[in-house]
This record gives C-alpha cells, sequence and structure tokens, in this order.
C-alpha cells in the first residue's frame, strides 16, 4: 500500500489499487469519533450513450438509468438494507449527479462489519421486471416532487435553454416518461459496464487502521474472481457553441418571480487536470469578488430590495460543458438584469483591488483547511477530484499559485457574456 504525506497540512494518504481494478483510498483521522465511507462508480445522468465490455458499438439507455440503479441496489431478497446498517450503528444514503453515483455511510462503530455490508450491497445487483416496474411508480412521484421545486425548476430551464444536444440538460432522475423506458436489461447492462471495480473508488476516513482496512477489503473482492478492465468509451458530447434559446419563461405557484442569467462558455481543450481545477478556483474567485456579500454591489442590491436570500451564483467547468449562473428572486426582473450584466462588464478581466483579493484568498484557505475536520467533506471531495485526476490535498498549493492578474485573464477566457440566457419564473 502506498503512503503519502502531505506535510502543510498534516495529513497522510493510504491507497492501493487491486488486481480487480478497484481504487482504494484510506485516510486515518486519529481521534474521529465517525467514520464516513464512500463507494463511487463514476456512473451519472450524462453516461446515456456508451460501449458496453466487449462490444464494438455504442448503445443508448433511457434517460435515469444511473439514478434508477441507485434506487434498486438498496433492494434485495431478504434483508432491510437500512434498517441492518442502523442496528449497527451506521446511518447510509446515496447520490446520482451528471458524473457519479456514491453509496455512503457513516459509522461510530462496527465500521469494518458496515463496509462489509455496503460492499455486498452495492456488488448484489437484483432486478426482477416486477420490481423494476413497482419503483418506477415511486421515482415518478420524486420527479414530479422536484419540478415542484423553484430553484430545481429554473435550473434546468436554463440548462435546456442553454444547451441543444448535450445530456446536461435533461433532470439526474430523467422524465417520467423516460423513466417508463427503462427495463431490467437496462440496469444490468448498465450495472455490469459501470460498476465494475475498474471504475469504482472505495474511500475510508476516520479513526481506522489503513492495513486492516485494506485487508478486509481485499478479501472480499478477491473473492469475486473480477480482473482490471480498461477505460469505458462514452459518447463524445459534442455541443454548439450557440444557447439553444436566448430566453425562457414558466409561470408558477410563488411568493416572487425568479430570474436566473445563464452564460453557456466553451469547455477547455487539451488541458491538464490540474488547470481545470486552477480555472475552476479562478473563476469561482472573480464571481466572489463581484458578487460576494462583502462588495458594495451585493449590498447595493440588497439595500435596494432587488434581492434577497435566494442570491446564488456559480460556475461550472467540466471536460464537456461550462456554464456560469446568477439567479435571485426578485419583484424587478429587468432592472436587476441589467445591473448584473453592467457589473459584469465593468468588472470581466478589470478586477485592481489585490487587497480584497488576498483577503478572499486568505479565508477561502481557511474554510479549506477547516473542511479537513469534517469526514463527509474529505470523502466526497476527494472522490470527486480523484475522477478529475487532481488530489484534494493538492488544492491548497495550486490555491496559494493564483493571482489577482490570473484571475482577470481566466475571467476573459471563461465567461462568454454574448451566449447568455435570460430565464425566468413567473408568478400565477
Amino acid at each position: 500500500m502506498e503512503e503519502q504525506y502531505y506535510q502543510q497540512i498534516d495529513e497522510y494518504v493510504y491507497k492501493e489499487k487491486l488486481d480487480n481494478g478497484l481504487d482504494v483510498f484510506i485516510i486515518p483521522k486519529k481521534g474521529f469519533q465517525k467514520t464516513f465511507v464512500t463507494y463511487t462508480t463514476q456512473f451519472g445522468s450524462l453516461d446515456s450513450k456508451f460501449k458496453p465490455h466487449n462490444q464494438d458499438s455504442y448503445i443508448t439507455v433511457p434517460d435515469g438509468v444511473a439514478h434508477f440503479l441507485e434506487h434498486k441496489l438498496f433492494e434485495n431478497e431478504e434483508d432491510d438494507l437500512f434498517t441492518a446498517f442502523a442496528e449497527d450503528n451506521a446511518q447510509v444514503n446515496a447520490f446520482t449527479s451528471f458524473d457519479r453515483t456514491s453509496y455512503l455511510f457513516s459509522a461510530t462503530d462496527q465500521v469494518e462489519t458496515n463496509i462489509k455490508r455496503l460492499l455486498t450491497m452495492v456488488e448484489t445487483p437484483y432486478f426482477t421486471k416486477e420490481t423494476v416496474d413497482k419503483e418506477k411508480g415511486i421515482i415518478a412521484e420524486e420527479i414530479k416532487m422536484y419540478q415542484e421545486q423553484p430553484g430545481y425548476k429554473i435550473m434546468f430551464n436554463t440548462l435546456r435553454a442553454m444547451y441543444d444536444t448535450h445530456p446536461i440538460k435533461v433532470d439526474i432522475a430523467g422524465s417520467v416518461d423516460s423513466i417508463y423506458e427503462i427495463t431490467k436489461d437496462d440496469l444490468y447492462l448498465c450495472y455490469e459496464t459501470f460498476y465494475h471495480p475498474s471504475n469504482m473508488v472505495l474511500f475510508v476516513v476516520g479513526d481506522v487502521d489503513p492495513e486492516q482496512i485494506l485487508k478486509i477489503v481485499t478479501e472480499h473482492e478477491d473473492k469475486r474472481d473480477k480482473v482490471a478492465q480498461p477505460e469505458i468509451q462514452r459518447d463524445a458530447l459534442v455541443e454548439k457553441e450557440e444557447v439553444n434559446q436566448q430566453f425562457v419563461s414558466e409561470k408558477m405557484k410563488l411568493q416572487s418571480p425568479r430570474l436566473m442569467l445563464g452564460f453557456k462558455n466553451k469547455p477547455l481543450t487539451n488541458a491538464s487536470a490540474d488547470q481545470y481545477v486552477r480555472k475552476d478556483l479562478e473563476m469561482t474567485l472573480f464571481f466572489e469578488l463581484v458578487f460576494g456579500e462583502e462588495t458594495d454591489f451585493y449590498q447595493s442590491l440588497l439595500n435596494s430590495e432587488l434581492i434577497d436570500d435566494t442570491f446564488g451564483y456559480q460556475f461550472i467547468l467540466e471536460p464537456t460543458y461550462s456554464f456560469s449562473i446568477i439567479s435571485s428572486a426578485t419583484q424587478k426582473p429587468d432592472e436587476l438584469k441589467q445591473l448584473l450584466l453592467a457589473e459584469l462588464a465593468q468588472s470581466q478581466g478589470k478586477l485592481t483591488d489585490n487587497e480584497a483579493f488576498e483577503l478572499l484568498k486568505k479565508q477561502f484557505i481557511g474554510e479549506f483547511i477547516s473542511g479537513l475536520n469534517s469526514p463527509e467533506y474529505i470523502a466526497n471531495q476527494y472522490t470527486k477530484l480523484h475522477f478529475e485526476g487532481v488530489s484534494l490535498f493538492d488544492m491548497l498549493e495550486i490555491v496559494e499559485d493564483i493571482t489577482l492578474e490570473s484571475v482577470n485573464e481566466t475571467a476573459k477566457q471563461c465567461l462568454n457574456l454574448e451566449q447568455m440566457v435570460d430565464s425566468r419564473l413567473e408568478m400565477k
């Protein structure tokens, strides 16, 4: 097992790639009461077109399969798995995102027993036509519930207006129509392709003995008789540069109208993993410097009652898509839109307050170091960045190297103000 020590933050990471391809990461945290474990596959809602192992042709599965699989792996013929984990002092959960599905638990006791149970649960699919059909009704209700949430509704309205063919515009859970197309054969095909150990990561953080954890995981995995597989071939997800629709509006039962401005940016090409992370951080700092709660601009919007506590902004940079969004509930969407666009045009590539920048960077570093006291934060962020080719513990070095000049350059490169979507929710 490889040991790596990060002196700046006094953290050890133990890692091993098993013979079947599974990556195992263990971070011992002496004195921590809680242990957090994630078992994650690089399979999300974007992965609807791919080549199954040992096949030459791409196949397409219905939208929502990754999320459907997440639901079904908590089911077997005998046990109530939620109760079984709880009886051994563990809380179990899972989530599906655009690019991964993660099964996780936190425990104060019986860590090794719960790790074996988590591995067995994820590695023992059980699908029948009857159980799959039953789950469709449950997920359909979940989808309808999402559609009633204003934040969720305006986000996907914006993405659908922004993107033409890219699956980022599709709800992670799919649609009511698409999930009724899913069969048990679809589920088994996706499971055999994406739930292979070569496409998965097990992450353990807590007061544990790395050698003992690796021993029980290796013994468990050796019984599966799996061999490492090459990287899965996925659809290239090529997307046009222009937005699909410049304006979109929908009426809902609301206390206040909502505005979201979405900016469709070109993904970086031929960039290293470190460069992706660096650009992402630089744009996060840019938006904080322009719209953060400490800025005069934010305070003026708040004092003028143009925004409320729903105001937010985000930058996303992934290999096949990139966008920025700014959103708030507001009674004056036209006025707010003009002020936001004017502030962006004035700030893009032109920030000069180095003192504010250095203060923000110190705050970011402080929050990062504070986050290392959270097993959940470490596990989720480490796994996400691992799939992107970067270690979480390299983030500090990347942040420290960022300058105001580099933030300005990245804002010019990674924010396309010309490709904008004006997305609104109006009151019924």
